[in-house]
């Protein structure tokens, strides 16, 4: 804080070319003199409180004889830090400036110094010296002769005036340092997470666009951005509690901060800045690497680092994480274009496997363009019903009739053509649009089963249709199922449902609860692609199922190796044993069916039979491929 001036010496200088009057001033100024205050005065006359006699004022009078040189004296003044409150001025002061001149001078040095302008002529008039000076309240003027009581009010008025206006601005001085502290803090609290104290996104953003400007100055300037999401950090939260995992955070941050710290990290001259932008994900910024490899040196000690146990109250908790590196060297334009190909990359390594890092490529990118291209128009898809279904008889092996299809959904689209079901299903699965478009395939499969039924010796196939692990979270599925029978007047025997291993096993008690309700209707589950997930028996054990299809990859070689045929052999035993229904899908040459109808199995479908088609052409096919049918035939 700034010192207050001292209000019982006030510094006075008299300028005027007659050496007796500076005698006279200080003859008048060094009389002990009791003055007021200018509260003293208010109280005066408004009577609001006693006077109270002031200290003594006391005067510091120094003079010049010349204006140049009485300027001078005030920019020594100011310099010592004492400057001068009140400057008498005389108007003539030949050979050198005149008053008004002086004046001008004096406060371009000094602009809070009081005047008084001492003239006994009229070389001046006051609207001639308002036009040369302006409008202020810091000038006043003295009549020669002046009057010895008039010299000591207008100095001790205009040196407390002084004092006055002094006191104001070193508070108000003072008030503007503390709020810039103030300020800093509440920036700083801004630009802070408020759980980790790490820099937050904005903070960041700060630091990566300064770095991208850097870098457009000297190309040779190298930097790298690292995206780091903890992997499964979700089953922490839900298993233990969002305490626990706010604790685990700060753990993570605290190892982030002190490995990104050390300084071999890459070399001394490298900084390392991490940044919470998110629940669980941290962007870091890496400046001054040598080689753009070194930013995959930094990943690696990170995903080592965060590997190590964490100690939360009576937990000890294992994470790991996935990270995605971009780097200065390509040809960044905007910060939000640097996030993005980090966050691209980040998860890419999650698709990988997780606990790894992945370094960005320009290819990813176009993927991702591809990848938005594909959800919008899914989207749109299903609003304009793009979707055909497509039929795939279920054969039974011992008579070679046909008893069902199943269901099969194609995107038709406007321009692409059709679209694989391997490019948009794991992508509806994503984005939540399975839900809908699985009802859709549901209610579409059903109404035209429904219609099939009615004709002559069809009455008894059945429909197989996926569900997948979304439809399985969806409040409404069971409701939705025995709404669409009713529509379609099917009974329940006539739709069969197939879930696979890991779509059951990703919430085993909320498929128990919702896969007994739809066994309750009567219909009938399967389980697909059997033999390719990790809790085989334990489905066939605790869930109510009814079936299971041999997955196609068992299949495919059970002709040439013979590990396979046993396998093939011992689930055909143990779904006998089990009375479950058994169906071999992907069936496409004979050795494979003659294989299999050897080994017991009941149903079963592939190319050998027939590929997937149209509903016109699957009807055909029901009517040639039936039991009554052959049964005629055969006759």
């Amino acid at each position: 804080m700034k010192q207050v001036p001292d209000q019982c010496v006030r510094r006075v200088l008299v300028i005027d070319d007659n050496i007796a009057i500076h005698d006279d001033f200080r003859k008048t100024l060094s009389r002990k003199s009791y003055g007021v205050d200018l509260d003293d005065d208010e109280a005066l006359l408004f009577g609001s409180q006693p006077v109270v006699e002031t200290q003594f004022r006391e005067f510091d009078i120094d003079t010049a004889d010349q204006g140049h040189l009485g300027l001078a004296m005030v920019e020594a003044a100011i310099r010592e830090g004492r400057p001068y409150q009140l400057a008498f001025v005389d108007m003539r002061m030949p050979p050198g400036w005149d008053g008004v001149e002086t004046i001008s001078r004096l406060w371009q040095a000094d602009p809070s110094l009081q005047v008084v302008i001492c003239t006994a002529y009229s070389d001046y008039s006051w609207d001639q010296i308002v036009q040369k000076l302006g409008v202020t309240d810091r000038l006043l003027i003295l009549k020669k002769p002046f009057d010895d009581a008039e010299v000591c009010q207008l100095a001790s008025a205009m040196t407390g005036k002084w004092l006055v206006t002094r006191q104001a601005q070193i508070k108000m001085d003072d008030m503007e340092v503390l709020v810039e502290k103030r300020t800093a803090e509440l920036r700083d609290v801004a630009l802070r997470d408020t759980l980790t104290s790490l820099p937050n996104r904005h903070y960041f953003n700060d630091l990566l666009s300064r770095s991208i400007a850097l870098q457009r100055r000297d190309p040779q300037r190298m930097f790298a951005v690292l995206f780091l999401d903890i992997d499964r950090f979700k089953i922490v939260n839900d298993s233990l509690g969002h305490h626990v995992g706010d604790r685990l955070l700060i753990g993570i941050a605290e190892r982030l901060s002190k490995t990104l710290r050390k300084e071999d990290v890459i070399t001394s001259k490298t900084e390392c800045t991490a940044a919470r932008v998110g629940g669980d994900e941290f962007l870091m910024l890496i400046e001054g690497m040598k080689h753009y490899h070194d930013a995959m040196s930094v990943a690696e000690r990170l995903l080592s680092v965060l590997a190590e146990p964490y100690k939360v109250d009576d937990h000890s908790i294992k994470i790991t994480a996935s990270i995605g590196i971009t780097t200065s060297a390509l040809p960044y334009v905007t910060l939000d274009e640097m996030i993005r190909d980090a966050d691209t990359a980040m998860y890419r390594a999650k698709a990988a496997g997780k606990n790894r890092f992945v370094m960005f490529d320009t290819r990813m990118h176009e993927d991702a363009l591809l990848r938005l291209a594909m959800e919008n128009d899914l989207r749109v898809a299903i609003e304009e019903k793009q979707f055909r279904l497509v039929y795939q008889p279920i054969v039974h092996l011992g008579s070679g009739c046909v008893l069902g299809f199943e269901a099969l959904v194609r995107w038709h689209h406007p321009t692409r053509g059709i679209v694989s079901p391997l490019d948009f299903i794991p992508l509806a699965e994503e984005i939540g649009t399975i839900v809908p478009l699985g009802e859709w395939v549901l209610r579409e499969a059903c109404l035209e089963l429904a219609r099939w039924r009615s004709l002559p010796d069809l009455d008894n196939l059945f429909v197989s249709v996926n569900l997948s692990r979304k439809q399985i979270g969806h409040p409404n599925l069971v409701e939705s199922i025995r709404d669409i029978l009713q529509e379609a007047g099917l009974p329940p025997t006539a739709v069969k449902l197939e879930i696979t291993e890991s779509a059951i096993m990703e919430n085993m008690d909320l498929a128990v609860a919702i896969l007994g309700q739809i066994r309750d209707l009567g219909i009938a589950l399967h389980i697909d692609d059997f033999g390719t997930g990790h809790s085989s028996l334990s489905c066939l054990h605790n869930f109510p199922v009814s079936g299971m299809k041999i997955d196609r990859s068992f299949i495919c070689n059970v002709v040439d190796n013979p590990d396979y045929a046993s396998i093939i052999n011992a689930i055909v035993t143990l779904a006998h044993n089990l009375r479950l229904e058994l169906i071999a899908e992907g069936i496409e040459t004979l050795d494979q069916m003659t294989m299999l109808k050897n080994m017991g199995c009941d149903l079963a479908q592939g190319y050998f039979f027939q590929r997937p088609i149209p509903c016109d052409q699957a009807l055909e096919f029901a009517k040639k491929h039936n039991v009554r049918s052959l049964s005629r035939m055969a006759a």
